[in-house]
């Protein structure tokens, strides 16, 4: 699965960015040339220049449309090709995709999963034929080798990696300094902090598993990233090549124990499985909780919930053992990919031109309080992300360990039968055992 940036369920929106002397500007059905809006959001026809001009049509999620939305302007204004987007929150999208591709009605570039995450990923349409090669892009000699992993197939580039978002622990600054907490390093200070909290009243970490369990996968990849790929970051070909299993490595079962140990000592959200995530970050806003996970780009929806804004919170690379210095942070590349059957792909590759420049690699990144896609030595001037930022410059960072699983019911198997696992419903080997079949099927 791709990393979820945005899990609210939104009503697909339509925002056609005709950009001129008027600024935004909605497009009319009568009056443009991009793909019309069925009911059910999927588009419908299509049109634009194979040479270059005309219109791109767009299927962005959410966040991908909030960060280019500075950018669209200039883009048009550089090359006369106008935008028309639509947007939507990525589990929606993830399932509209496939039915948009298998009927011809897929946009032009759209957001894909890395590797192969989905049955919607890079790695999975690039070696289906559905997306455009993009290997002889200048852009991408400037994709870093962990991104390229889940960007390419078989040496070639089939996705155009936006930008990277991290998974992080943000904590509530007032609650900390009231408590004379400090944030910790290690998971035993982890632990120790979290007694602090729940000892004054307080949820320790507020946590959301309604609507699917999505952040579950979260501590998962946290605890694994650090526990499992730090130590041995050829795992992914170890269990490729059936060396070793869920099952039969050790450390799987210990990601798995240490995320119920959190639970067990009532440091989670009381009744989590029936809590949105959404009431989650509301909890970590009003101090009724002082720490929770969420990804970077979820920090704005975060700051939304208190008066103070972003000034009300920091942020840490959540501890998985006793070495502060072996932490690693989970860090996801999103990306865009063009459509094999684009109807304006010079139109789609100026578009990504664009956004490989320096300066709007930049622009995005800070729009968004994410970290650059593109290696191009570009600063990230938000003060959000300055406490775990040296861990990015460190290297410190590893891959959502499910981008590599050779298909995305493993993902899956663990998030429906995680929310048995929290519920005592069902075992950790039950659930590694489900995993494993999963993962033995291949890749589709």
């Amino acid at each position: 699965m791709s990393p979820i940036t945005s899990e609210t369920r939104f009503t697909p929106s339509r925002r056609a960015l005709l950009l001129g002397g008027a600024g935004f500007g909605a497009l009319t059905l009568a009056g443009c040339g991009g793909f019309v809006n069925d009911d059910d959001g999927d588009p419908g026809e299509q049109s634009g220049s194979g040479d270059g001009g005309g219109t791109v049509t767009a299927y962005l999620s959410t966040e991908q449309n909030t960060g280019i939305e500075p950018l669209v302007e200039p883009f048009t204004a550089d090359s006369g090709v106008e935008l028309d987007i639509t947007s939507v929150a990525v589990p929606d999208m993830n399932q509209q995709l496939a039915v948009q591709l298998s009927s011809g009605t897929a946009a032009d570039i759209f957001r894909v999963s890395p590797g192969y995450s989905s049955n919607v990923a890079a790695g999975v349409l690039g070696s289906g034929g559905d997306l455009l090669d993009l290997s002889d892009a200048a852009w991408a000699a400037n994709i870093d080798d962990g991104t390229r992993a889940l960007s390419d197939v078989d040496g070639k580039t089939f996705a155009f990696p936006v930008a990277r978002n991290s998974l992080v622990m943000a904590y509530n600054l007032a609650v900390f300094d009231e408590l004379g907490l400090e944030p910790p390093t290690t998971w035993t200070e982890l632990l120790d902090v979290s007694q602090a909290l729940t000892d004054s009243g307080r949820t320790a970490i507020s946590h959301g598993l309604s609507g699917g369990a999505i952040y579950l996968q979260f501590y998962v990849y946290i605890l694994a990233g650090t526990l499992l790929y730090g130590p041995n970051p050829d795992l992914d070909a170890q269990m490729r090549a059936g060396e070793t299993s869920f099952t039969d490595e050790p450390g799987w079962t210990e990601v798995f124990t240490k995320y119920l140990e959190l639970r067990d000592r009532g440091y989670f959200t009381e009744g989590a499985l029936g809590v949105s995530p959404d009431q989650a970050m509301q909890d970590l806003a009003t101090g009724a909780a002082g720490m929770t996970v969420l990804t970077n780009s979820g920090l704005p929806a975060l700051y939304e919930y208190s008066e103070t804004g972003a000034e009300a919170f920091s942020i840490l690379a959540m501890p998985a053992g006793d070495d502060a210095d072996a932490t690693l942070m989970p860090t996801a590349p999103d990306f865009l990919a063009v459509n094999a059957a684009a109807t304006n792909p010079d139109g789609t590759r100026a578009l990504l031109e664009f956004l490989a420049e320096p300066a709007n690699v930049e622009t995005y990144a800070n729009t968004l309080a994410v970290l650059p896609g593109l290696d191009v030595g570009v600063q990230v001037d938000n003060p959000a992300l300055e406490p775990v930022l040296p861990l990015v410059e460190a290297g410190r960072t590893v891959s959502y360990a499910n981008y590599l699983w050779p298909n995305g019911d493993v993902q899956q198997t663990m998030l429906q039968s995680g929310q048995q696992l929290y519920a005592d419903e069902i075992t950790i080997a039950d659930l590694l055992a489900q995993m494993d079949a999963e993962y033995a099927k291949g890749t589709p």
